[in-house]
This record gives structure tokens, C-alpha cells and sequence, in this order.
């Protein structure tokens, strides 16, 4: 068996960067639940289920290019 050659190994100075908790996600499942919920019950529950989830997912995509710019600033 050969030993390794600690020269060898190869280390990465970057860090991992984990997102910080956020209700966007939870909220973007609510929008698409009572999308599809209004397509069988009513299309008012409909429309409040399309418009609940473009703005949950606008809203997320805004936190996550806020915190994206941050952490390259």
C-alpha cells in the first residue's frame, strides 16, 4: 500500500453558505395549495392562490439576490 502524499491534497479557502431561515418557501406551498384548490372550489380561491404564490416567490427571489449580493460585497 502506498502512502499519500500530503503535498497532494488540494484545500479550498471558500466557505459554505447555508441561506438563513425564511417563510418564502412555506408561503409559495400555500399559493400553489390554494391554487389548485380554487381550480376544483371557486375562482376567487384561485386568484388568491396565483397571486399569493407570485408574490411569495418574488419575494424570495428578491431575499436570495439581496443576500447573494451581500455575501460577493
Amino acid at each position: 500500500m502506498s502512502e499519500r502524499d500530503p503535498e497532494s491534497h488540494v484545500t479550498h479557502e471558500e466557505e459554505i453558505h447555508l441561506p438563513g431561515p425564511s417563510w418564502w418557501p412555506l408561503m409559495l406551498a400555500v399559493g400553489i395549495a390554494l391554487t389548485l384548490t380554487g381550480l376544483v372550489i371557486s375562482p376567487v380561491m384561485l386568484a388568491v392562490g396565483a397571486l399569493t404564490g407570485v408574490c411569495a416567490l418574488a419575494l424570495w427571489i428578491r431575499d436570495a439576490r439581496r443576500e447573494y449580493r451581500a455575501l460577493h460585497d
